[in-house]
């Protein structure tokens, strides 16, 4: 073969051409874990006719929601896509409409059926590839805004748009493996702590048999500082470390500790403390450190302050060190990373219908896709692809992404979306070139570990039968 450059031939003319041919690797997965047979024998909701089955929709709904679509009426740019059809088995994909339809016929039986589904694929997968034998949740609540007549929306707090009606959810996730493990729709007059007492008592539900009560801990912040829900959480065995609220007793016993210094500044002090209706003191741990100069870092600090400090206070009932229980509580802060990912990657401010409990469906397949791509994420991408985000999984640099140009050898040039085709240089050509053959050596290497995966599910899927 002579050296120096060659001639490419460019063509967009092939119709299984897609930028959504990451996904095959999807739904290789969800072929492994049976999703779709799954989905048809726990979810009951009536067949009233037509092209499609309703496990087809709840499929379609959830390869959407993975492929980055954020709005259902944004699906149309599918309906000619033959690769993406290919996937779902479909001759053509449902319009627009006909999934708003199908999640207002939806009923309450059929959303905690598609619940009860979820926690037994992660019962299943969570113990995967090792088993954990500590579990640390997160809680939180996010406020989604809404911008019609929707059933169950109330007027609540909302700090982005005041005086707007929105819903309020609540939100658990295992910290360790960032799992989505309970979440609750509720009105947008709802409290962070309304119902959390019910609400942890269902997480603690679904908690694996393998690991003591003992060693389940929960960080939340001071929305759910509550009497209540620390007493059940005691009465379980469990840990937990909670921000206190900011009020006037206990910011005077905070700035009247005899603080202990640290490095940099930091100072930490402990006090006990039992507030109006507990039935007994809890202790309370504080840490403080010097107002940064630069005023926005100074923004960002919680709590309160004085003129010197800025103070942040804890309930705990952990046995640890007064740093030790903060730098426990400061790694809390990844759900904050999870949510805007829930945010701004899956559509979770996206309100699909008027009707509540359409809605709450929407709610919970979007969490399922999540989950189903974390999954996907720690046992087939490895270690380190564990911390990536629905959109990078997307982004065109990835493996997920690149292991398309492998699924078919003929287009390896054409699947190239963002491959320069009008640049006359041919030192930049080159350039993209050899980038290029490398992006597709790694998809090849992605592509042989997904293949080798297959074979442990299928087996993994044999000797758990009996749980399905």
């Amino acid at each position: 073969m002579g050296k120096g450059l060659r001639t490419l031939e460019f063509s967009f003319e092939d119709t299984d051409l897609t930028h959504f041919g990451g996904m095959v690797l999807m739904q290789r997965f969800c072929q492994c874990l049976r999703l779709r047979w799954l989905l048809q024998r726990d979810v009951t909701i009536p067949h009233r006719g037509g092209d499609f089955q309703p496990a087809d929709l709840l499929l379609a709904m959830l390869y959407v929601l993975i492929a980055g679509l954020r709005r259902v009426s944004r699906t149309e740019i599918l309906q000619y896509n033959g690769a993406f059809l290919s996937l779902l088995s479909l001759d053509r994909f449902p319009y627009a409409s006909t999934l708003r339809r199908f999640l207002q016929r939806i009923e309450p039986q059929a959303v905690r059926q598609l619940v009860r589904l979820h926690d037994r694929l992660r019962q299943r997968l969570f113990g995967l590839p090792e088993a954990c034998s500590a579990l640390i949740f997160d809680l939180d609540s996010v406020v989604l805004t809404v911008y019609g007549e929707q059933q169950g929306a109330r007027l609540g707090y909302n700090p982005k748009k005041r005086g707007r009606r929105s819903y309020h959810p609540l939100l658990c996730f295992e910290s360790q493996r960032q799992e989505f493990w309970h979440g609750s729709f509720r009105p947008g007059n709802a409290v962070a702590h309304t119902g959390a007492v019910r609400f942890m008592e269902r997480c603690l539900a679904k908690v694996p048999s393998t690991v003591a009560r003992s060693r389940v801990r929960v960080r939340a912040d001071s929305g759910f500082y509550n009497g209540k829900l620390l007493g059940m959480l005691e009465n379980k065995g469990c840990g937990y470390a909670v921000v206190a609220k900011q009020q006037p007793t206990i910011r005077c016993r905070a700035q009247a500790r005899q603080f202990r210094k640290l490095q940099h500044g930091w100072e930490v002090a402990e006090f006990s403390y039992k507030a109006h209706g507990w039935p007994k003191a809890r202790r309370f741990v504080v840490i403080r450190r010097p107002i940064p100069q630069d005023p926005e870092q100074a923004l960002q600090l919680t709590l309160f302050r004085d003129r010197s400090y800025a103070y942040e206070v804890l309930v705990t009932n952990l046995s640890l060190s007064p740093w030790r229980v903060w730098r426990f509580y400061a790694l809390r802060a990844v759900v904050e990373k999870i949510i805007r990912e829930l945010l701004y990657d899956l559509p979770l401010n996206q309100i699909p219908s008027s009707r509540w409990v359409a809605n709450v469906a929407f709610f919970q397949t979007m969490m399922l896709a999540y989950n189903l791509v974390h999954w996907f994420k720690r046992l087939c991408l490895g270690k380190a692809y564990s911390k990536a985000t629905v959109s990078w999984l997307c982004r065109a640099d990835s493996p997920v992404r690149l292991v398309a140009v492998c699924c078919n050898c003929r287009a390896l040039i054409r699947c190239r979306k963002n491959f320069s085709m009008q640049s006359k240089n041919s030192n930049v050509l080159s350039c993209q070139k050899a980038e290029f053959v490398n992006e597709v050596n790694i998809a090849s290497q992605c592509l042989r570990a997904i293949s080798s995966t297959d074979s442990l599910f299928h087996a993994f899927l044999r000797l758990n039968q009996k749980i399905f």
